[in-house]
């Protein structure tokens, strides 16, 4: 009972504390865009069509310096940043130039690896605001060969525009905006896992929050992808809208900003709820994991799909912040990773 009151007060704490710290950040007056005008996509309600055309694969531009620097060295791995330029632009020029951090693992492959390149690609929620997740991550796969990458998503970390906070932009705008900044994620993170696999990479995906709705949403599209795993992912956006905590205002208030009938609103934004849509992954390889005290994320939503696509799911006693900021569920799925890939 103790853990379950202090998961729950924690989340509606710090959810009420991001909305007004980050989503309201200066008050900054909404993003109001008619995309749709000039994007037939983006009013398609079908997903094929919705994240299309297929994205090329991209030119990573490595960094001579680490931008921010990193609090620990791993010394399994050799740390480089990237970015490539966006397949979507979106006229925010920080935004539109996407960043990623890559650990280079060190360690040679043993026999029983073989010569294949084991890669993670990794996407943050929706306020990133460092890379502990993932050194963590990189702490404990890189010692066995495992490359791990992360990619910010737009409009946040070190893609939010100067004067906003990270993340303030994913929300901070009418249902026009809303809806490109979440087809942007989806085909930045498209091209750069086709960048990785035409060198060869086998790719398994990794998200938190709204990085697990990102890679989750790659399962449908993208195809040879080894496997998902999903902490907390947000997988219904048309019922998160009633049933998601404090942070979920932000993305009323810009839905909200044309009045839009309801079935007309689910319409839209079919190709954002991924039980709408059938993966390309096979159940086995698509692992969910869930917080049973989450006040942002309903859990029952993400128990529902993987009773649908009949996925592996993971419970964990805890609430949204303590499973995507605390360590226990990143290890949980280091261990997932390295017995998926036989590699420990």
């Amino acid at each position: 009972m103790f853990r379950k009151l202090w998961s729950t007060c924690l989340d509606e704490f710090l959810g009420f504390y991001l909305l007004h710290r980050f989503f309201y950040f200066k008050k900054h007056p909404l993003i109001i865009s008619n995309a749709g005008e000039t994007s037939a996509e983006l009013y398609s309600s079908d997903l094929t069509t919705f994240f299309s055309p297929i994205p090329s694969p991209a030119q990573l531009d490595y960094q001579p310096q680490l931008k921010p620097l990193s609090n620990s060295v791993i010394s399994t791995a050799k740390v480089e940043d990237f970015q490539f330029t966006s397949f979507i632009q979106t006229g925010f020029p920080e935004n539109d130039l996407v960043k990623g951090r890559h650990w280079k693992s060190t360690s040679v492959p043993t026999e029983k690896e073989g010569t294949r390149q084991y890669t993670i690609i990794a996407v943050d929620g929706i306020v990133q605001l460092g890379v502990r997740s993932f050194n963590r991550l990189a702490q404990r796969l890189t010692p066995f060969g495992i490359d791990v990458i992360m990619m910010d998503s737009p409009f946040n970390f070190r893609r939010t525009p100067n004067g906003y906070r990270p993340g303030q932009l994913i929300a901070g705008g009418n249902l026009d905006h809303q809806l490109t900044v979440a087809r942007q994620g989806v085909l930045d993170l498209w091209s750069l896992i086709l960048t990785l696999q035409e060198k060869g990479h086998q790719i398994g995906l990794v998200g938190i929050s709204h990085g697990a709705w990102m890679t989750l949403t790659a399962a449908l599209l993208v195809e040879q992808l080894n496997f998902v795993m999903a902490i907390t992912p947000p997988v219904d956006l048309f019922h998160i809208l009633d049933e998601g905590g404090a942070v979920v205002n932000a993305i009323r208030r810009g839905v909200a900003h044309e009045p839009i009938d309801q079935e007309r609103l689910k319409s839209l934004i079919s190709p954002l709820i991924v039980s709408n849509w059938e993966p390309l992954l096979s159940p086995a390889s698509i692992y969910l994991h869930v917080a049973d005290y989450d006040r942002f994320v309903p859990s029952f939503r993400i128990d529902k799909l993987a009773e649908q696509w009949r996925a592996q799911s993971f419970h964990h006693k805890l609430g949204h912040i303590e499973a995507t900021t605390g360590p226990k569920v990143v290890s949980r799925v280091a261990s997932n990773i390295l017995d998926f890939w036989d590699v420990s």
